[in-house]
């Protein structure tokens, strides 16, 4: 799946979108910012501290082009160097991210994922990205990469433009002058259903959790849970019912801790309460 954003000048996303977009897409997540003669970028696995980084570095050049991508792995290991974007030919003024499936021939004991290939191998073979200002080369990229989509900065001088995105019309742009790839940023039904309340706890308007459990299902897998099932996570993937994302670095509810109890902070006096993580 992933979830690609393009960011035109001065547009940000908000957060809460970035965070709804990584619980959604939990494999990774990474980031490119135009800052005046160089891209500045960063990537990692933890969501909050990529997310947290990209704003900061955004606030600072906001006049420019900008992009955040949350991974959903389909090929490669689950790993900071298969996170997006990647430098095109090993160049620091190149970097592309993508959104979707190419096809791509990648061998078994390569553990890059196709969109590394294609920007460190596949695009530098055709002429790399100024080779897209040629419009019979884009039609032919654009029609390889159909269900694709492909976004890429450059500050190189031989390129026409500083941002090029590949099947621009499978995604959409929003008021605020932000493309998306698809509509993963965007909060579900189940998680404006379920709200969060100040122990950590989710509170149900007016359900019990067995009345919302056997009429539900999971909105990350799609499978339908138990009446006795646990109220937190759902048990056949694992993805958090407060955000949607897996137990560990990409669950934003998350907070790893030697004990099993924490204080809440929101509780007078710092009660102390339950981490219903910690089963997990």
């Amino acid at each position: 799946m992933c979830l690609l954003v393009v960011c035109s000048p001065n547009s940000t996303p908000r957060k809460k979108d970035l965070e709804c977009a990584s619980c959604n897409n939990p494999h990774g997540f990474g980031y490119a910012v135009i800052a005046g003669d160089k891209i500045i970028t960063g990537k990692g696995m933890s969501a909050k501290k990529v997310i947290k980084e990209f704003l900061e570095v955004r606030k600072e050049y906001p006049n420019s082009y900008a992009m955040y991508h949350a991974r959903y792995a389909t090929h490669g290991v689950k790993n900071q160097d298969n996170c997006h974007p990647f430098k095109v030919g090993g160049r620091d003024d190149t970097y592309l991210a993508h959104n979707g499936i190419l096809d791509i021939e990648i061998h078994a004991t390569d553990k890059r994922s196709d969109t590394r290939v294609f920007a460190e191998d596949t695009l530098p073979a055709i002429g790399g990205v100024k080779a897209l200002d040629d419009d019979n080369v884009w039609k032919i990229v654009s029609k390889w990469a159909s269900g694709s989509k492909v976004v890429i900065f450059t500050l190189d001088p031989l390129a026409n433009d500083q941002c090029y995105i590949i099947n621009e019309s499978s995604g959409h742009w929003d008021n605020e002058g932000m493309w998306w790839s698809n509509d993963t940023y965007k909060a579900s039904a189940w998680s404006s259903y379920l709200k969060p309340s100040s122990v950590g706890e989710i509170a149900y308007d007016n359900h019990t959790d067995a009345e919302l459990l056997e009429d539900y299902e999971c909105p990350s897998c799609r499978s339908i849970a138990f009446e006795d099932a646990n109220p937190y996570y759902c048990e056949m993937c694992f993805a958090c019912f407060d955000c949607s994302g897996m137990y560990g670095d990409s669950c934003l509810c998350y907070t790893p801790a030697d004990s099993k109890w924490q204080r809440d902070r929101h509780k007078p006096q710092g009660a102390w309460y339950y981490d219903k993580h910690f089963d997990f």
